[in-house]
Parts: structure tokens; sequence; C-alpha cells
């Protein structure tokens, strides 16, 4: 809509009622605040034909007059977000009862917190943190979407003061904004996706110890000794809301979170897994550190107390696995392919990745059977299958003379009724990591989107 608006092409967008302040944020982003729109009651997914048409030809009237009127220029004053200096606020606490928290009243009047209480981000306490980095205050990490907001090191180290980051854990915070920034991480997606998914951040090597990262009991829960996990990830989303305009019901319309959102940090627990790390099995030395990120929703609890061997547990994983659009087999399609910026360049990439979180104990059930890590994986993707018939339901891309575009070896399927296929493209999209204190739980989470790992800056 944008786009044709500014081509000088009227144009109307109909929006769930829900949807509007997103479609609102969605348009301030791309540059074309005044692009008319329309609102219906409901989204039309999943809805019936002629209610759709009920819908909006109640808002008819509307579209005609989004059409015709002309637009005004709107001021984008607010939007501005460049490279200029910093502005600094005095925030003056009184001695009334609230008077301490003049600050959070502040932050919540312009909508620039995540909803809890933040760490006053003053001058002193961010030059601090820029010290966890080599980088110069101003380079830019990132062009975070919707709102185009350039994520400068400082931009970031205002938000990691305020989640109560600490120096020694702002490297993993700029690596996580890195591996979002890589185009398989689709963050506009999920960014601006109406599901309940979020940014899931994993960490190798021995920035976990430095940064005082918990990988043991509870590492993913509330608590004095999570509050490495706790504030790296609560850093990430206030990144998200400040610096990307992904602000919840506007930039953010998911149609009800989850507390995931608030954000999702923790280490493998490599001293006691019997497997070598991830961040090995991506080229890395063990000696150093890495951080990767995987979009998700979730979690589900695997319960393995009923297990006699190491079938056994991988079954109960497996049987997790058949959540029809979570992989399904939709990789006979093609890959999924994320939208460069403001643009029509695409990229694909290979996805979903679900992270299973293995208790310790549970890796070394199958470690003591015999199963490295890529066994498990090479097991998992064997066996969870998705049909082809549900795979190829809404069609498959084909040339001009109906050849599968994406894997014509496999065509021959397709008038199969009882054929499968594996429900994702590769083993290793069974991302199995080893956390957590050791139980008979696993923790299983769907993911979405790509994976990215990109290494910590080591600052000495």
């Amino acid at each position: 809509m944008v786009a044709m608006e500014k081509a000088g092409i009227p144009a109307v967008g109909i929006a769930a009622r829900s949807f509007a302040r997103a479609w609102q944020s969605c348009v301030d982003g791309w540059g074309q605040p005044a692009t008319a729109f329309a609102t219906i009651p409901h989204a039309c997914t999943g809805q019936q034909s002629d209610y759709i048409h009920s819908m909006v030809d109640e808002q008819i009237d509307n579209i005609i007059l989004g059409l015709t009127r002309m637009s005004t220029t709107a001021d984008l004053t607010s939007m501005t977000n460049g490279h200029s200096e910093t502005d600094v606020f005095t925030v003056t606490l009184d001695d009334s009862p609230w008077g301490i928290d003049a600050v959070n009243r502040f932050m919540e009047e312009r909508d620039w917190s995540d909803g809890m209480p933040v760490v006053p981000p003053t001058p002193e306490l961010v030059e601090a943190m820029l010290k966890g980095t080599r980088r110069a205050p101003q380079d830019v990490v990132m062009v975070m979407e919707p709102g185009f907001g350039l994520a400068t090191v400082e931009k970031i180290a205002i938000n990691a003061v305020m989640a109560g980051c600490r120096p020694e854990q702002f490297p993993i915070l700029l690596a996580a904004i890195e591996c979002i920034a890589q185009p398989e991480s689709n963050h506009r997606d999920m960014q601006v996706s109406g599901h309940t998914e979020a940014p899931l951040i994993l960490v190798n090597g021995p920035i976990a110890d430095r940064a005082g990262i918990n990988y043991g009991t509870s590492a993913m829960g509330p608590g004095v000794v999570n509050k490495a996990n706790t504030a790296i990830g609560r850093a990430l989303r206030l990144c998200l809301i400040n610096i990307g305009y992904c602000k919840a019901g506007a930039g953010d319309p998911n149609f009800i979170g989850l507390p995931t959102k608030f954000g999702m940090c923790i280490a493998e627990n490599e001293e006691v897994s019997p497997w070598q790390p991830y961040h090995v099995d991506k080229g890395f030395r063990a000696d150093e550190s890495a951080v990767t990120v995987v979009t998700v929703t979730g979690p589900t609890d695997v319960l393995d107390n009923a297990s006699k061997n190491h079938l056994d547990t991988l079954n109960n994983i497996a049987s997790m696995m058949f959540y029809r659009h979570a992989g399904g087999g939709a990789w006979i399609k093609g890959r999924q392919s994320a939208q460069v910026g403001h643009s029509n360049q695409r990229v694909p990439f290979q996805g979903p990745y679900h992270p299973i979180m293995l208790s310790p104990s549970r890796a070394v059930i199958l470690h003591n059977a015999g199963f490295s890590k890529r066994d498990a994986q090479e097991w998992l993707h064997e066996r969870c299958r998705a049909s082809v018939q549900d795979a190829i339901r809404n069609g498959v891309p084909t040339d001009e003379n109906g050849k599968w575009l994406a894997h014509p070896e496999l065509q021959h399927l397709a008038d199969d009724p009882d054929a499968t296929i594996p429900a994702l493209e590769d083993p290793e999209q069974y991302l199995l990591w080893v956390t957590g204190g050791s139980t008979h739980y696993a923790n299983f989470f769907y993911g979405t989107y790509g994976i990215a790992t990109v290494p910590v800056e080591d600052v000495g």
C-alpha cells in the first residue's frame, strides 16, 4: 500500500480493529503516515467468504473516502531516530510517596518501557555500559524494523542500562542484535507478527561465566541467581520496543502475547553436557564465545519420568513435533524468505529450527546408549514426518510445464495419499541444547524462522 501511495496510486488498506494501531505504526515507519485504511471487526483468517464480504461491504463508504480524499503531510518529527547527539532529559524526584517512581512514570508516558520498572539510564551509567565494548557509540549495528530505527551502540547501551545489564553482559546483547540483523532471522516478521513468537538468546563459551549467566537449575525462571539471564533477555526486548518501535498493540500486534516476550536468555550447561557444545558444532573453538538467536513460540514441557531407555526419551520428544504449522513438511514447496528492508528483495533461508532444551540427565541417557547429538537429530528427523498431502494442500510452485520448482524429485509423491516426508528439511533443525538442572524434564520450543550465530566480542 505504501509503495502504491508513493507512486501516486490511491490505495486503502483494510485492517481488523485490533490491528489499527499496528497499521499506523507500520505506515509511519515506511514514511507514509497518511496512507488511508478502513477497519473491520475481525481478522479474515479462517473466516467464511460471505462473512468477509459483509464486513468489507459495511466499510465501502470509508474505502471510497480513503481513495478520493487528499492525504495530508504528517509531522514526522516524532519518528526521527538518526545519528544526532542523544537527547538528555531531566526528571525531578520529589519528596512525595511516589516521587521515587518519577523516572518510570516519565518513561511510561512516552511508551519507552516494557511496563516494568527500569533503571534510570543516566549519562554516567550509559558511559559505563559503553566500556563493555570497543565499538564506537555511533556505530550502527542494524536498522531495526518496523520503525527503521538506527540501532547504534549507544542506543543499545541505554536500553541495556534500563534493563539492569552490567558492562560485562553488554557484548552478549550486541551479539544478539547482530544475530537478528541477519536475513535468516527474518526479524521484521518477528516484530510485526500477530503470532506469539519471541527471540530466544542462546549463549556458549567462557562469556557465560564472565557475564554471570545461570545455566543450572531454574535457569529460565525468576530469582537473583538469574539476574544476568533476565537482564540480557529484557534488554533485547527494550531495544525492539524503543529502537524498532515495536510497541504492544502498535508495531507489535501480537493477538495475546506471552511472558516469553519480556525476554529469554540462557547458556548451554557445557560443564556437564556429554556432547560438545553447540558453538563447536558451528566451527568455533571451545574457548571462544558465541551467541545464537532463534525465534520461537512456546515452550511445552516434555515429561520423561516413565522412560525406560533412550528410545523412550526420543519418542517423548518426538511426540511434541506434530503441530501442523511448525514445519509440517512445508520445505517441499521451497525455503522461506525474508524481506530485506524497504525493498522488493527477499532472501531465502532454512527454517524453522526447533530448540529442544534437554536437561543434562536426558542427554546422558542418550549418550550412554551410544547416541551422539547428530544421531539423536537424525533419529528425530527420520521419525517426525508429515503427510505429503497436507504439505502441498495449498499448492506447490511450478514452472510453465507444471514441474515442481523446489523439489521435482518428490513430485511423484503428490498423488500418493499415504506418502510422508520429514517434517523439517534437515536434522540440524532439531536444535538439541543441554541446559538447566538434572531432571526428567525437557522443554520444547516451536521455531518459526531461521537461526543465526555470531561470535562475541572479546573485550579482554
